[in-house]
């Protein structure tokens, strides 16, 4: 990026949630369906709220999903490395005790664009990090999350991934990479997996976030019902 769209991207990384005033990194009004991490002590982390007014990192994001071009791979790739080893140094875990894992692109859309952007984006981060990179997780299906209710995705999620045949993954930690969480189904599943299969963590990591449905109707009622309850699983 240049140094101005630098800062407007900075600026967008700012932007505070509707509901809890937090940004998009330590919001987590939209992540009650995701495991919570004990070792991390979190459901999620995020860069940045997925909002069309974030227009550098709209284009930089459509760019690292299209275009053969990686430069904004390595860019996002490194914003995400400084958190993952921020958070792993706060709360006193090792990157040599974590792998990165990603959720499979559908193989149309790698035939059609030639690469899977998370796959190159976890590949990146473990070089960045430490991390041991592992292709963990397989797909199955080719039904597009971004054409589905929010019912649909955790259906169609659920039963979208498996473990890939060759991978061993008990007692280990998982950070998942992905771009973007909507629902956060993808997530979730790709949890199930890991989890169910022995692993010790897995870890949603996101450049983006969808911010909270519903943002804007009697924000300080709905926040308050959000944060009662059984809020972290």
């Amino acid at each position: 990026m240049c140094p101005e769209c630098l800062e407007k991207y900075r600026l967008e990384r700012e932007a505070p949630c509707r509901f809890c005033g937090m940004t998009a990194s330590d919001c987590v009004c939209s992540t009650r369906d995701l495991y919570y991490c004990k070792q991390l002590g979190l459901t999620v982390k995020s860069l940045i709220f997925y909002d069309a007014e974030n227009k550098v990192f709209s284009s930089a994001l459509s760019k690292l999903k299209y275009s053969s071009d990686r430069g904004a791979e390595r860019f996002f790739a490194r914003e995400l490395s400084c958190e993952i080893l921020r958070l792993l140094a706060l709360n006193g875990e090792l990157s040599e005790d974590w792998c990165v894992t990603f959720p499979p692109r559908r193989k149309k859309a790698v035939r059609e664009h030639g690469f899977d952007h998370a796959k190159g984006l976890a590949r990146r981060i473990a070089k960045y990090t430490g991390l041991k990179f592992e292709d963990a997780i397989a797909r199955v299906g080719n039904v597009e999350q971004k054409e589905l209710d929010r019912y649909s995705r955790k259906k169609n999620a659920a039963a979208s991934f498996k473990l890939k045949g060759s991978a061993d993954v008990r007692g280990k930690k998982y950070v998942i990479v992905d771009d973007i969480i909507t629902s956060g189904a993808t997530a979730r599943a790709c949890q199930t997996v890991l989890l169910a299969n022995g692993a010790a963590a897995a870890f949603p990591m996101s450049i983006a976030k969808t911010p909270a449905r519903g943002a804007g109707v009697d924000e300080k009622r709905r926040f308050r019902a959000r944060r009662s309850g059984n809020w972290f699983n």
